[in-house]
């Protein structure tokens, strides 16, 4: 028996996705890495899409299962029971983006959403692999989410019943209820210079692209976007921060260098709320330790040099640390040669 093939532009919709237009090739706002470009491109002719931003691709049953966090086999089976796939059309006006709620409540939330899910045995090996002790491993939060939507619908309700989840990334209503959209994987907290949590990354287990994803509502009714925000980690009170990419990698290197202040940028051009991160903290000098192919990658060079000049304007020297290429993170190098610094 062969298999359906989808159309792409009525998935998208009935996922959640604003799409207004139609033609050759129709691109949007991807709801995967928080893009706000409309670098997410629908091909209709082959019911395929793809994001020139961070990579995500695939068809239309590959972005339905991304969507609403259901397995590859369970979406298609899902769409295949819609198979009429009646939507509107998209000459509606475009609902305004919502802003995300107080960190006050976020911080309350994803504190009440974690307690609620366990640690895997395979996420805390993994997490000890990269030189986390137990005590920052108990301390950092992390927990592990599982595939099936009973799980997403219970923890969204249980959270509902306490809390208001409008403006809350990762949340979103339809018929009646809250749903949780969230991939599988680890969870990492994203920590403000108070350390409170700003919002949730997520580390998802099987992906070969497109590894490190926000909890995002994005394109969903009711749903909350989450911002480029930027991770805090190790000894606040220090003088001396060292800006990196991604909260995990973060976390370990801190945690290997006597617990250095870290400053992780969720990517390298992803330096929005840098500036108010700086002010926040009582720095006298800050330290660039991108991944090491930022010698080689033109776009790394060029993020570096808008990063510098940020720093710069904010009334800070900043200087460079380099290492052996063997190592391309200074996660990686860190546990190499299980030293400290700063």
């Amino acid at each position: 028996m062969s298999l359906i093939t989808f159309p792409i532009l009525q998935t998208a919709r009935k996922s959640g996705l604003s799409v207004r237009n139609t033609g050759k090739n129709v691109h949007i706002n991807c709801p995967f890495c928080g893009e706000s470009k409309r670098r997410l491109y629908l091909y209709p002719d082959t019911e395929q899409y793809h994001c020139f931003h961070c990579g995500a691709h695939g068809n239309a049953v590959s972005l339905y299962a991304r969507r609403t966090g259901l397995s590859y086999a369970n979406a298609y089976h899902e769409l295949e029971a819609d198979r009429m796939l009646h939507f509107p059309l998209p000459n509606v006006p475009k609902t305004p983006e919502r802003e995300p709620a107080s960190i006050e409540k976020r911080d309350a939330v994803y504190r009440a959403m974690l307690w609620l899910l366990p640690l895997s045995a395979e996420h805390h090996q993994n997490l000890l692999h990269r030189g986390l002790s137990e005590q920052k491993i108990r301390g950092n939060s992390y927990r592990t989410l599982a595939d099936g939507k009973e799980l997403r619908d219970s923890i969204a309700a249980q959270l509902s019943a306490r809390f208001d989840l409008n403006g809350i990334p990762g949340f979103y209503f339809r018929d009646g209820s809250w749903r949780l959209c969230a991939y599988s994987g680890l969870l990492i907290p994203v920590r403000d210079a108070d350390g409170r949590m700003q919002g949730i990354q997520i580390r998802r287990d099987s992906a070969e692209r497109m590894k490190y994803v926000w909890l995002s509502g994005a394109g969903r009714p009711c749903g909350t976007p989450a911002r480029s925000w930027v991770h805090v980690t190790g000894n606040r009170a220090k003088a001396t921060a060292v800006i990196t990419e991604g909260p995990l990698k973060g976390d370990a290197a801190s945690a290997l260098s006597g617990d250095a202040l870290f400053l992780c940028v969720p990517g390298v051009s992803a330096i929005k709320y840098l500036p108010e991160t700086l002010k926040n903290l009582h720095l006298t000098a800050v330290y660039e330790a991108f991944d090491m192919d930022k010698l080689r990658n033109p776009q790394v060079v060029a993020a570096r040099k808008r990063l510098r000049q940020m720093i710069a304007d904010c009334g800070l020297p900043c200087r460079t640390l380099l290492w052996n290429e063997t190592c391309n993170g200074i996660d990686d190098y860190l546990v190499a040669q299980k030293i400290c610094f700063l």
